[in-house]
């Protein structure tokens, strides 16, 4: 039944008094709108859509810690090597810059195969399940996302590598 803007909850009373009059045996327990129904069917869409932000948020805060471990632990692994570099000219931002772009070459080579890998899957749901195949524009966005991201995480240990004192690292074993 169709309403007239702000008339829809009088309607609503109106129609269940002369829906109990036209029968008194009839049981009405509720009228409710049509957004009432619209609403309690996507409710369960609703969740799984926070579940699943949640476990995605999840997900790249334990990628950029994994990211922050490897690069600290590549850093405390590299200390001679870092202070030899020192010794014989290279800058802060020498050793800054080397470890950055080892990091992109990383993200960029787990990148390549991540995208290989979404697509093909995406690919593989689409035709054994009739879903919609994995558009374009979300790795184009997922992509720089990443890349900033990687780069973020493994800028504080860099930064603690470009620090390391040349003599105190070639006297550390």
């Amino acid at each position: 039944m169709r309403a007239e803007p702000g008339r829809r909850d009088s309607l609503i009373a109106e129609l269940e008094k002369k829906l109990t009059d036209s029968n008194p045996t009839r049981v009405i327990s509720w009228v409710h709108p049509h957004d009432y129904y619209i609403e309690r069917s996507y409710k369960a869409d609703t969740r799984m859509a926070a579940l699943l932000s949640v476990a995605i948020v999840l997900l790249v805060t334990m990628t950029t810690l994994g990211i922050v471990g490897l690069a600290s632990f590549t850093v405390n692994a590299r200390v001679k090597q870092i202070g030899t570099r020192r010794a014989v000219g290279a800058r802060k931002i020498d050793i800054l810059r080397y470890f950055m772009v080892e990091n992109w070459i990383l993200t960029t080579a787990g990148l390549a195969v991540g995208c290989i890998l979404a697509y093909a899957c995406s690919y593989w749901l689409s035709t054994a399940y009739s879903l919609p195949k994995l558009k374009l524009s979300y790795l184009m966005i997922a992509v720089p996302a990443m890349w900033i991201l990687g780069q973020l995480a493994v800028l504080v240990p860099a930064r603690r590598a470009a620090s390391v004192p040349p003599a105190v690292a070639t006297r550390t074993v």
